[in-house]
């Protein structure tokens, strides 16, 4: 798709092009910058009816005016697509895991519970049926409706992670410890949920007519060929390097290869992981949110970046945008593969030091104010690595 209702989108997919294929910036305009506004999800946003979560309609008609709203006030790399969303545990609901719907106050569909107490229990997970079990059926009544109800191209629906899919299952302190004492226990455990998640993908692909190795939407970001798929993998903060190694490395490598490549996301700091991340088979984008951390941030970008693998810097966007972005971009030595992804909340704002503090603001200010000070923190770096070469 290369306009959408008299919208272009070729700069726009341009410059998101650049970033995955780690070429040079020689001016502000050529980084992308993507500025979700409003966000496909509930949390930290304004109010939403009920019938968000129930009605294809309802879902489909308000992403379709957040677009048109923000590509005709926000000159930034946004490309459209619909995400029917439901929340982190669409791949557990399906398992098993019981689900509290949004109530519209600024929730999301969510996770209660866990279902595997003891080891034993992994044996009698069954195998999952996309039509019947749990979310998923809700996700592809979505697909289906939007397919011949809105000229939006389709995305994915939340891609959970193995490890984080897990921890719904089990419980964090079971799975962790069940890593040391029944470890091929817990590796039978991922693979079903591997397998699980390969076939839920394709399932949802082979609906949408989305190509393996691409994708209309991944986190809020078109994706190119090369890469099929995302994870969510914000558990990667609280797991060893050791164990990441042993346990999900190969798990994760198995799915990016499936998909032709793939995108990995978690918030805060993943340094102790680098290696393994760059060991993942086929993966070709980290998108981090780096919570204010910004020395640890600059250390893993230099580390994964520098023309090794795109970077999509996250985050929730900040209250103080100048001076958050002027210390973020501070850190980074290399502008090749790097984009800003970020998503501007209407009543949640990310402070300097990792917190959140509660906002009352115009996303779509907020947004043009992130482009508008991204691009001179571009300008600035592009100059001062000049000046130092």
């Amino acid at each position: 798709m290369e306009e959408w209702r008299g919208f272009d989108l070729t700069k726009r997919k341009r410059n998101i092009l650049r970033a995955f294929n780690k070429q040079e910036i020689r001016k502000p305009e050529e980084f992308p910058i993507i500025v979700n506004t409003p966000c496909y999800f509930g949390f930290g946003n304004s109010d939403r009816p009920k019938e968000y979560w129930e009605s294809p309609q309802v879902m489909i008609a308000f992403q379709e005016e957040a677009f048109e709203s923000h590509l005709s006030k926000v000159d930034d790399d946004t490309i459209p697509y619909f995400m029917p969303w439901f929340g982190t545990g669409v791949l557990a609901s399906a398992f098993g895991s019981d689900v509290i719907m949004a109530s519209g106050k600024g929730d999301d569909p969510a996770i209660q519970g866990i279902i595997i107490n003891e080891i034993k229990d992994i044996a009698g997970l069954k195998k999952i049926d996309p039509y019947n079990d749990g979310l998923m059926p809700k996700v592809l009544e979505f697909m289906e409706y939007a397919k011949t109800h809105s000229d939006l191209p389709i995305g994915l629906t939340d891609m959970n992670s193995p490890l984080s899919t897990a921890t719904q299952l089990c419980g964090y302190e079971n799975l962790f410890i069940w890593m040391y004492e029944e470890p091929e226990a817990v590796k039978d455990l991922l693979t079903i949920i591997t397998e699980s998640l390969i076939d839920w993908v394709k399932l949802q692909k082979e609906i949408i007519g989305e190509p393996l190795d691409s994708s209309n939407g991944l986190q809020g970001v078109w994706s190119p060929k090369g890469t099929g798929i995302w994870l969510s993998d914000d558990d990667i903060v609280s797991v060893g390097s050791k164990q990441y190694g042993e346990f999900i490395v190969p798990q994760y490598s198995k799915i990016f290869s499936a998909f032709g490549g793939g995108s990995l996301h978690f918030c805060g700091s993943g340094l102790h992981q680098a290696d393994n991340i760059l060991s993942i088979k086929d993966i070709k984008a980290v998108n981090n949110s780096p919570m204010g951390n910004f020395d640890v941030f600059g250390k893993f970008a230099n580390k994964v970046g520098r023309g090794k693998l795109t970077i999509q810097i996250q985050d929730i966007a900040p209250e103080d945008i100048e001076g958050y972005y002027t210390k973020l971009f501070e850190k980074i030595d290399d502008l090749r593969g790097i984009m800003l992804a970020t998503f501007v909340l209407d009543k949640v704002a990310s402070n300097n030091t990792g917190g959140a503090v509660s906002v009352k603001r115009d996303p779509i200010g907020a947004a043009n104010d992130i482009v508008r000070v991204v691009r001179k923190c571009v300008e600035n770096k592009i100059s001062n690595l000049s000046r130092s070469n």
